[in-house]
C-alpha cells in the first residue's frame, strides 16, 4: 500500500487514522482529543466560545463512518480551517492501471464521466511536481435546488505506476468555492510514500 504524506500545515489538516475499531476506544478518544486541543490552541485568540469537548466530538463523529466509509480509502486528511464547522474529509485512494489510455484512466479517476450531471463538470489540467501529471474536476450532482459537488484530484505517478486521487464532497458549493485555494494547496502539498517509517 502506497501512502499518502502532506507538507501541509497539520495543525489544519489532521490525518485520520483508518484501521481503528471500537477495541480502540482509548486511542479514539485520545486522538479526538488531541485534535481539539489543537484547534483551540490555533483559533482561541479570535474565537469567543471554545468547547474543547464538542470539537472532540466532531472528531469522534468522522471517524465513526469507519472502517467502512461511504468513499473508498487508503488514507483520510480533515481540513479543519474552520472550528465552527464539522472538518471536511479529504479522501486519498490509489489505484493501479488496467492498462487504459492515461488521459481516459484520469478522467475516471477524477469523475469527469460520470453521467446525468446537473451541469458539465469543470475539468483543468492540476499537475504536482510531486505526484505528476493531472486533473481537477469540479462534479456537480443532485437536483438544481439542491445542488452537491465533488471536488476531485488526480494523478498518475510515473514513479509509482499508479493513478492517484483526491476527493471531497459537499453541498456547500460556495464554501467549497471560497476555499478552492486552499484545497488546490493542500493537493500540491501531497506526495506518495511506499515505504513509510
Amino acid at each position: 500500500m502506497i501512502f499518502f504524506e502532506t507538507e501541509a500545515d497539520l495543525t489544519e489538516w489532521f490525518p485520520m487514522p483508518l484501521h481503528w475499531t471500537a477495541h480502540h476506544q482509548n486511542e479514539i478518544d485520545k486522538w479526538s482529543a488531541t485534535c481539539a486541543e489543537i484547534v483551540y490552541q490555533r483559533h482561541k485568540k479570535w474565537w469567543r466560545r471554545p468547547n474543547r469537548l464538542a470539537l472532540a466530538n466532531q472528531f469522534l463523529q468522522l471517524i465513526e463512518a469507519h472502517p467502512n466509509p461511504k468513499i473508498p480509502a487508503d488514507q483520510i486528511f480533515l481540513y479543519g480551517g474552520d472550528p465552527r464547522r464539522i472538518p471536511q474529509p479529504f479522501y486519498a485512494l490509489a489505484m493501479q492501471s488496467d492498462g487504459e489510455d492515461r488521459e481516459a484512466g484520469l478522467r475516471t479517476i477524477v469523475q469527469a464521466t460520470e453521467e446525468n450531471p446537473v451541469r458539465p463538470p469543470d475539468v483543468g489540467a492540476f499537475d504536482s511536481e510531486r505526484i505528476g501529471q493531472g486533473l481537477r474536476c469540479l462534479r456537480y450532482f443532485g437536483d438544481p435546488g439542491d445542488l452537491a459537488v465533488s471536488l476531485n484530484y488526480g494523478w498518475w505517478s510515473e514513479e509509482h505506476q499508479v493513478y492517484a486521487s483526491v476527493r471531497t464532497v459537499t453541498d456547500e458549493v460556495g464554501w467549497l468555492a471560497t476555499n478552492l485555494d486552499i484545497f488546490d494547496d493542500f493537493a500540491r502539498s501531497i506526495w506518495l510514500n511506499p515505504d513509510p517509517e
